[in-house]
């Protein structure tokens, strides 16, 4: 990236809302879960933090958790249907064998994998994405999209562990703590440009929450 970018572009980050399948409390990657009607009122409240914004531009995994947060906040702003795009780089990690259970579920299950996982022993959930690939595709996409300066403001709508790799990718080195990026379900993290991509907004809820969850 060169400091000739547009200084003030935006790079707006939203984390779906809460799903039918808890998204708080199991791990859903590749599994196709709809928002339930907390997530729609999580993802319905940030459109008090993005009003008066002119995107041009909404990119969204297709993953209908996602998809269907994308579509609620451009029918909340009034942007044009054809503004959202999917892109499949974006869907979340797949957690393989341990799709849509709880972290006691998969204690049960694999008991020793969390102590390899968190060790480095193992890149991958059991029979799923190995970290540094997930961690290549999120990257490679939101490079292109950080690249795009004919889009001052670019709202991108997907899950916990793409925004916190979007991060890394755009920011290098390492998160601010333990335990990572703190991006909680509904919402909003902004990056912007100044001559390198700087952290505006981490963790932002409508209702002025902040952390993260399962």
């Amino acid at each position: 990236m060169t400091s000739a970018r547009p200084a003030g572009r935006r790079l707006w980050l939203v984390r779906h809302g809460e799903t039918e399948g808890q998204s708080s409390i199991r791990y859903h990657g590749e599994n196709d879960v709809p928002l339930a009607d907390t997530g729609r009122r999580q993802i319905r409240a940030l459109l008090l933090l993005l009003r008066g914004v002119a995107f041009t531009r909404v990119v969204h995994s297709p993953l209908m958790r996602a998809r269907e947060s994308a579509a609620l906040l451009a029918s909340g702003l009034d942007l044009a249907p054809q503004v959202l795009e999917a892109d499949a780089r974006l869907r979340e990690i797949s957690f393989g064998a341990c799709e849509g259970m709880t972290r006691e579920e998969i204690d049960d299950a694999f008991p020793t994998f969390f102590a390899d996982y968190e060790a480095g022993r193992v890149d991958a959930f059991p029979g799923g994405e190995p970290r540094p690939a997930f961690a290549r595709r999120v990257g490679a996409a939101v490079l292109e999209l950080a690249a795009d300066d004919a889009h001052r403001d670019v709202l991108v709508v997907a899950h916990r562990g793409t925004v916190r790799h979007a991060l890394l990718a755009l920011l290098g080195g390492e998160p601010p703590s333990p335990g990572g990026f703190a991006v909680e379900l509904g919402s909003l993290t902004v990056l912007r440009w100044a001559g390198r991509w700087q952290l505006e907004l981490l963790g932002v809820r409508g209702d002025l929450g902040t952390g993260g969850s399962a």
